[in-house]
């Protein structure tokens, strides 16, 4: 009798344990898509391309007046005879600093786009997480893996081995409505 009921009762705690075991499911995104798509991305490549453009009018304008300086510089080396060594010396001086000045304004501006460009493609990255995690949320998936198209058997950083993509859910566009809603 003991047996029976120690059995029974078994019986009943795996089957209460079994009714516990939550549904595992998964989904995934394309994040490259999600990228080409998104109009945050878009905002922020019309955001750069004016920042380009504008450090760009700006090292024209420093090049310009290094180009003026150096062409008078060469023009007074063809009239040595009338120059001191001490104009020379100062002309020599100004066109190198200006030279200097470019290189460095690119160097500076490069470093800024850059710059620009990671902080704000972690943001971007971020905000696709937190979409990804509301969708997620509002239909009950587990978990959510990334694919790419440049995604091969041979990428190391590469999450998924296989995924048959009939039985896994794609909430890519899903994301992308809730990215999209909240830029205006």
């Amino acid at each position: 009798m003991k047996k029976i009921t120690c059995t029974v009762f078994l019986l009943l705690w795996g089957a209460g344990l079994f009714a516990q075991v939550k549904k595992v499911s998964t989904a995934y995104i394309f994040e490259d898509y999600i990228f080409e798509n998104y109009s945050g991305v878009k905002k922020l490549n019309e955001e750069l391309q004016k920042k380009q453009e504008t450090f760009q009018t700006e090292f024209n304008k420093i090049a310009l007046e290094y180009q003026d300086a150096n062409v008078k510089y060469q023009e007074s080396m063809k009239n040595i005879a009338a120059e001191t060594s001490e104009t020379l010396n100062a002309k020599l001086k100004k066109v190198q600093g200006l030279r200097e000045s470019a290189e460095n304004f690119q160097r500076e501006s490069e470093k800024q786009l850059q710059e620009f460009m990671g902080m704000h493609i972690a943001r971007v990255k971020e905000e696709i997480r937190a979409a990804t995690r509301t969708v997620s949320q509002q239909k009950s998936i587990t978990y959510v893996f990334t694919r790419n198209k440049a995604d091969s058997p041979m990428n190391p950083y590469r999450a998924i081995l296989y995924a048959d993509d009939t039985k896994t859910t794609n909430i890519s566009d899903e994301v992308l409505k809730v990215l999209n809603a909240k830029v205006k």
